[in-house]
């Protein structure tokens, strides 16, 4: 069996053992699992395989879902912040690969770090329908976070819904053991951070944004994207703390902030698994 084959193979088994996130609608590979197949060069050096850009596993190759923002609306909403329901099934971009119905070189592109490959980050006051029923007569009104949008901006990807991989010069295919191994550390300390991140909420929410900022600004030399998200998630936050005056606010703080945290570790832990597979591959050619 060639290296290809094996590794379409394993990229199967890495979607069929993933458990789908009824949150983001789209099932992810596993990064621990992921595997980078490598060949010799006629020096016997070990250069990178060509990638098969295998069909995704979440869409089954259509590039598109079903809406997981809106699949939870009244049949009758005429809006959704993610797909704007112009497609009579609910269908918008597979969160997964981004639409394009094939995984992307795991050394080249990642789901995006703030938003997942949602291409937004949703309004977790109003659940991105827009509208609350709010005083005594229980009358619709805009939402006093995102003011009738249901979302708001991503500032990691900008709505590309993927992100490159780490910054590392000459790149992360080809830099050297010491720059590789660097780029680790500084994953594995951002990693640490928001393994001690715990959100509250309530009382607490505003200090625990200034924690939340600290994980992403760990890894700013690293991807300018995360120098975005020290920014987006303050702002993000500060609108989503309108809710504060309706029943639950401290929980639904607490939850934003763990999807957050759960999106930027997703993509610390993708990028981890590949610094390891090309520090290997760095240390086998560096005896050759």
């Amino acid at each position: 069996m060639s290296k290809i084959s094996l590794c379409l193979l394993l990229i199967a088994g890495l979607f069929a053992s993933s458990v789908q996130d009824p949150a983001r609608g789209a099932r992810y590979m596993i990064p621990e699992r992921i595997e980078r197949a490598t060949v010799e060069d006629d020096e016997g050096k070990l250069q990178w395989a060509e990638w098969p850009a295998p069909e995704c596993g979440s869409c089954k190759g259509a590039g598109t879902m079903v809406c997981a923002t809106c699949a939870r609306f009244a049949k009758d909403a005429k809006d959704c912040p993610e797909c704007g329901r112009k497609d009579p099934k609910n269908l918008t971009a597979c969160r997964a690969c981004a639409g394009s119905g094939k995984i992307a070189d795991p050394l080249d592109e990642v789901p995006c770090a703030g938003c997942m490959g949602a291409g937004m980050l949703l309004c977790t006051v109003c659940g991105g329908g827009g509208q609350l029923r709010v005083g005594a007569a229980k009358r619709w009104s805009k939402c006093p976070a995102c003011r009738g949008k249901g979302k708001f901006d991503c500032g990691a990807c900008k709505g590309k819904r993927v992100m490159s991989s780490l910054v590392i010069k000459p790149s992360l295919r080809e830099a050297d053991v010491d720059k590789l191994r660097k780029a680790m550390k500084a994953v594995d300390a951002s990693l640490a951070l928001f393994a001690a991140f715990v959100p509250q909420g309530g009382t607490k929410a505003r200090k625990e944004v200034k924690a939340l900022g600290k994980a992403y600004d760990a890894m700013k030399k690293y991807h300018p994207s995360f120098k975005a998200m020290v920014k987006t998630s303050k702002s993000y936050m500060s609108k989503i703390f309108a809710g504060a005056q309706f029943q639950g606010h401290a929980e639904n703080e607490a939850n934003t902030m763990n999807r957050l945290k759960a999106n930027a570790e997703y993509y610390l832990k993708h990028q981890k698994r590949m610094l390891g597979l090309a520090i290997a591959r760095a240390e086998a050619n560096a005896g050759k």
